[in-house]
């Protein structure tokens, strides 16, 4: 009896780029649940600004500031790892291998660490009805000293558009009725106008009167 095919060999290398892969769809899953936080913090942000609650409309959207940050981070991991699976895939360079599973680790522990987007959102849910203090906030949110100058900014203007928004839609009226101008009518003739068959008529009346009232030849 002939012996089958055999198996392919597993090399280091495709164990390598299976792991990367794998980075790379955990980093794409974290990218999807703090899209989805940044898009809840903006419609709380909204909510408290339609309530006149300045204060929690400014700390959702700080915030939401910080998720965004984390995913711009989190693109260029996936950058990096696109890249380097396509040099490992080319090339099987064992050291970049190696490299790009350090480098992946490190942002995953990082943000397991530090973003924990199940812990967000339940301190979300349990301080929107509270008085919010942003910086004791921030800081069980372990989002370090805040945000810079540039970022704090752009939080006031998001907010500032959101409060407009808000007056934009109770400002609404509705368009004034258009008032009629006097429009002249022409005047009615005094004197009683009579057609030309009436006219006629009367004529020929006036005509037999006179021959009736006229003396008869001797």
């Amino acid at each position: 009896m002939g012996q089958g095919p055999s198996q392919p060999k597993i090399t280091a290398q495709d164990r390598a780029i299976f792991q990367l892969k794998q980075q790379r769809d955990k980093l794409k899953q974290y990218q999807r649940k703090l899209n989805s936080i940044v898009e809840r913090q903006k419609s709380l942000a909204k909510e408290a600004v339609n309530n006149k609650q300045p204060e929690k409309a400014k700390f959702y959207l700080r915030s939401k500031k910080q998720q965004e940050s984390t995913i711009l981070k989190t693109y260029d991991q996936l950058d990096n790892l696109e890249s380097l699976i396509g040099t490992i895939e080319f090339k099987l360079i064992e050291k970049d291998v190696l490299y790009g599973l350090q480098e992946g680790n490190k942002v995953l522990s990082k943000l397991n660490s530090e973003m924990s987007a199940d812990k967000i959102d339940k301190l979300l849910d349990d301080v929107e009805d509270e008085r919010l203090k942003v910086d004791d906030v921030l800081n069980m949110l372990g989002m370090g000293a805040g945000l810079s100058n540039s970022e704090e900014h752009e939080v006031d203007e998001e907010f500032e558009r959101l409060q407009k928004e808000a007056e934009d839609k109770s400002d609404i009226k509705l368009p004034d009725v258009p008032k009629h101008e006097n429009i002249s009518l022409p005047e009615v003739p005094k004197e009683r106008i009579e057609s030309p068959q009436i006219e006629q008529e009367r004529e020929q009346d006036r005509d037999s009167d006179r021959q009736t009232h006229e003396p008869l030849a001797a």
